[in-house]
C-alpha cells in the first residue's frame, strides 16, 4: 500500500541528485535524504484512512525535500530545481504531456513553411511557434 510513497521518494531523490549535473558542489548522500524521508513520515498529518495518510506523507515529503534542497543551492538554481522536480513528479504520475514539454523547451523545430505572419512586428519564429501551438490544441 505504501508503494506510491516509495515511488515519490525515489523521484524526489533522483531530482535532488540530478543537481550534481549543474555543479559538483550539489552532492547529496542517501543518508542525508533518508533523514528527510523519515522526518516526513514522522511530521506528516496522521489519518486513520490509509489513502489520506499516504497523500499527507507524499505532500510533506515533497515539501521537506524542496525546503532541504533550497537551503543548500544558489537562488539562481531554485526555479530550475522546482521545474525539474515538478516535471519528474508529473511524469511519475503519468500526467506529463511529453509533446507539450518538448515544445516548451525547444519551440517549433520543424522546417515546414507556414502561412504568412499576420503582423510585421511578429518574428517569423514566433509565428511558427504560435501556429504549432494552435495545432497542438494549446491555449487558443
Amino acid at each position: 500500500m505504501y508503494k506510491p510513497v516509495a515511488k515519490r521518494g525515489a523521484i524526489l531523490f533522483f531530482a535532488l541528485t540530478g543537481l550534481s549535473a549543474i555543479s559538483d558542489m550539489y552532492e547529496y548522500s542517501l543518508d542525508a535524504y533518508k533523514i528527510v524521508f523519515l522526518n516526513a513520515l514522522d511530521t506528516s498529518k496522521k489519518d486513520n484512512v490509509l489513502t489520506a495518510r499516504l497523500r499527507f506523507i507524499q505532500e510533506k515529503l515533497t515539501q521537506l525535500v524542496y525546503e532541504f534542497t533550497c537551503m543548500g543551492i544558489f537562488e539562481i538554481h531554485k526555479l530550475m530545481f522546482s521545474f525539474q522536480m515538478t516535471t519528474m513528479i508529473m511524469d511519475g504520475e503519468e500526467e506529463l504531456n511529453r509533446d507539450e514539454l518538448d515544445f516548451f523547451l525547444k519551440g517549433n523545430t520543424s522546417l515546414d513553411a507556414v502561412e504568412n505572419k499576420p503582423f510585421k512586428w511578429l518574428q517569423t519564429n514566433g509565428w511558427k511557434d504560435a501556429v504549432r501551438l494552435a495545432d497542438m490544441g494549446g491555449c487558443w
